[in-house]
């Protein structure tokens, strides 16, 4: 299987006509200058909602498994944005269902069933995501649930899945065993 095509957000909202250019030149000088994510400078600036960002995220997301066509993602973030719905309401608007050609490589799902996080964890981890815009890893580390080497293996594992080099099995088998030995 080809290398999965890296999907920026910023490609993602400027093209979905959510962002201009201009604007996310400015945020991303503005990120470099303090080293904020560029999500968090997009949504401080004013340039996007907090809405636009994650329905975003989720489109990136489908794409780099494989499982959403990049022209509809962009459709349906500007449907997110002008609508004001969330990603799955716009994509069904759209008339697309999952069809999940690829198997999903979410960073919280592998470590979710690799027991490297208990549910609990998990859910409340992802509720300071979408509170705090920072990604899910970072919430992980500084809750003190894993630390920064488990969450880069994590990262490494979740790459080969989505390039198509291992399967999901296989990755959260490397990853389970990785924490157990790490321990």
């Amino acid at each position: 299987m080809a290398e999965a095509k890296p999907v920026r957000i910023g490609d993602l909202l400027t093209r979905a006509g959510v962002l201009r250019k201009q604007d996310l030149q400015e945020a991303i000088e503005i990120s470099q200058d303090t080293g904020q994510m560029i999500g968090k400078v997009l949504i401080m600036s004013g340039f996007i909602t907090k809405e636009d960002l994650q329905a975003a995220v989720e489109a990136q997301s489908l794409v780099r498994d494989g499982n959403l066509e990049f022209e509809l993602a962009l459709l349906a973030i500007a449907t997110c944005s002008r609508e004001r719905l969330l990603l799955d309401q716009a994509l069904d608007q759209l008339g697309w269902h999952p069809e999940q050609k690829h198997p999903t490589a979410r960073l919280g799902e592998l470590l979710l069933a690799a027991e490297v996080v208990t549910p609990e964890q998990l859910d409340a981890a992802l509720e300071q995501v979408r509170e705090s815009i920072t990604p899910l890893g970072a919430v992980l580390i500084q809750s003190v649930v894993i630390d920064r080497q488990i969450l880069d293996f994590a990262l490494d594992v979740q790459a080969d899945i989505r390039a198509g080099k291992i399967t999901k099995q296989d990755g959260v088998s490397r990853l389970n065993s990785r924490v157990k030995a790490h321990s």
